[in-house]
Order: C-alpha cells, then sequence, then structure tokens
C-alpha cells in the first residue's frame, strides 16, 4: 500500500471511529441538519436532524447514562492494592495514552491525565517491586515521554524498555512477547480500558494481573451526578468506544 493510499484509510478510519461515538454522531447529525437547512429540497429534514442531534448530546452528557456506560468497564477489576501477593510477577507494562511532542512543554504537561496517571501507577507498583521490569507500550511520543518521565521517578535505566512501535492495544500485546520473556505482568492502563486490554493480553498468552488507573466516574449510579456535562459526554464516548472496541477485536479475534 503506498503513502497516499495509507494515509487515506487512515483519516477513513478516524472519521468511522470518530462518527461511532455519540459525540461524533451528533455532530454528523447536526452538520448534515444544517446543511438540510441551507439546501431547498431537504429543508423538511433538518429541524428533526438537529432535534436528534440535541437528545443525543443531552443523553450521553447526563451524568447518570455516563455511569451507567462506564461503571461497568471501569469496576470490573479491583485496584492493585498489594503487588507482593504476587511474586511471580516481575515485569510492568504500561499502556501509553496521548502526549506531545511540545519542547516548550514541562515533562509532566506533556501528558495528558490517563498518561500522567499511568504513568504513577507504574512507578508506585515499583515501590513493591523494585526489581521488576517496566516496559512503555504504545504510540511513539507517548512512550518516550511516559519512559523519561518514569525514569525521573527512580525507575533504574536497565529496567525500563520501551516499545514505540505499538499503534494499538493488540500490538502491544504481540510485541510484549518479543520484549519479555515473562508472561506473568502487571498491566497498567485506564480502568475503562481494562477489559480489553486485558483480554486482548491473555489471547497473546500472557497472564496480566490488572493494575486500573484513571477512573473517570462514581461505581455507584446512586453517587452519579443528574446534571449535563463535557465531563460526562467524554466518559460515554470513552465507553462506546471500548464496547466497539471490543466487539471489533471479537470478530476478528484478537480478544
Amino acid at each position: 500500500m503506498g503513502l497516499l493510499q495509507g494515509r487515506v484509510l487512515q483519516a477513513m478510519i478516524n472519521l468511522l471511529q470518530y462518527a461511532l461515538v455519540p459525540s461524533g454522531f451528533a455532530s454528523l447529525l447536526f452538520l448534515v441538519g444544517l446543511a438540510a437547512a441551507l439546501a431547498g429540497r431537504s429543508r423538511r429534514f433538518a429541524l428533526p436532524l438537529m432535534a436528534a442531534s440535541a437528545i443525543l448530546f443531552v443523553t450521553f452528557s447526563n451524568g447518570l447514562v455516563a455511569t451507567l456506560l462506564i461503571s461497568p468497564l471501569e469496576y470490573e477489576y479491583p485496584a492493585l492494592k498489594d503487588p507482593g501477593r504476587y511474586p511471580d510477577v516481575h515485569t510492568i507494562v504500561a499502556l501509553t495514552a496521548y502526549a506531545s511532542d511540545d519542547e516548550s512543554l514541562s515533562l509532566s504537561a506533556a501528558m495528558n491525565a490517563s498518561s500522567a496517571l499511568r504513568v504513577l501507577e507504574a512507578a508506585n507498583l515499583t515501590v513493591g517491586c523494585s526489581k521488576c521490569q517496566v516496559v512503555v507500550s504504545g504510540s511513539p511520543v507517548a512512550a518516550s515521554v511516559m519512559g523519561r518521565q518514569l525514569r525521573l521517578l527512580g525507575v533504574p535505566e536497565h529496567l525500563l524498555k520501551i516499545d514505540a512501535s505499538s499503534g494499538n492495544t493488540a500490538a502491544s500485546a504481540e510485541h510484549l512477547r518479543l520484549l519479555t520473556a515473562d508472561r506473568h505482568i502487571f498491566l497498567v492502563t485506564s480502568a475503562g480500558h481494562m477489559r480489553r486490554a486485558v483480554g486482548v493480553f491473555r489471547k497473546n498468552g500472557l497472564i496480566p494481573v490488572p493494575a486500573p488507573t484513571d477512573y473517570q466516574l462514581p461505581k455507584s449510579v446512586r453517587h452519579a451526578s443528574w446534571v449535563t456535562s463535557a465531563t460526562h459526554l467524554q466518559a460515554s464516548d470513552l465507553a462506546v468506544h471500548e464496547y466497539i472496541g471490543m466487539a471489533w477485536y471479537r470478530l476478528t479475534n484478537r480478544m
């Protein structure tokens, strides 16, 4: 596949991923409705499309709906509070989220909240597992930034490995088999992403001990907010993205 074809394919994949989450689908409905309002014969479709867009935004921005969606994902595995209970585990794997390569930013500011919390969780695990190898796996920029932060937090150079060539969770699991001989690992990622990550790593013959972090919303709907907010919409987007991702991975036999 040529470079141009690859970019076109990636652009189509990105558009599809955007359109399948609530905020993306609602935005597309609004844009189509706006186009219909400006057109002649299609004007009668404008109001229903815009109304559907508004309903989607309000529904998935609601704290109760967002909690119902993401809570089953985030709280499936308990927090890892005592790594010493797993003496057979000698490898900590931290999956990347997002980080910037903007050199004007400080190292901590270069990471988004998800990456920073994953780094912090991995560093905390090394306190109870001082000889554990730490592997950061994911996109090149994020893996590099997270690795640099882990070094500053005290992870020795000889215990740190960077996998900067994994574009998704499945690739991280596949590459890890080449980076470490250990089958038992501590797996650090966002709580909402943990179910898919565990399934993929198990599919690749690894035995992950979940170390979830980066929780978005409370466990129980009794503690959920009823108001609408961008935070709740983001949580709904993350949850729907994960459900679609799991369905796709099962369809393609990757978990």
